[in-house]
């Protein structure tokens, strides 16, 4: 149940910050820097989440099956191969290195 409570607490203050951004600027234009710095913002989540995926939970396991298969995403994207190839090698390589440990 307090998971739930938790969930809910961070969607309203989430929804609050939504709703606070425009009320407070208006239609001003944000400085470049700030742009800048926002832009950013979700590339570093992403990266976070990756990172926190692959060590495993409590950074107590390394799952090398799903750094094969993110090195297989950024061996295809450096050859240009469109994204849904790209993600489908991934997820060969990831479950064809599992097949084989199992």
């Amino acid at each position: 149940m307090s998971l739930w409570i938790a969930i809910g607490a961070i969607a309203l203050i989430s929804f609050a910050f939504k709703a606070v951004g425009p009320a407070v600027l208006g239609g001003r234009e944000l400085p470049g820097r700030t742009r800048s710095v926002l832009a950013l913002v979700a590339p570093a989540l992403l990266a976070g989440f990756i990172v926190t995926a692959l060590a495993g939970p409590g950074w107590s396991a390394l799952d090398l099956t799903l750094f094969a298969g993110l090195a297989t995403v950024a061996v295809l994207r450096r050859f240009r191969a469109p994204l849904p190839v790209t993600l489908l090698g991934a997820v060969a390589v990831t479950a064809l290195l599992r097949l084989w440990t199992s």
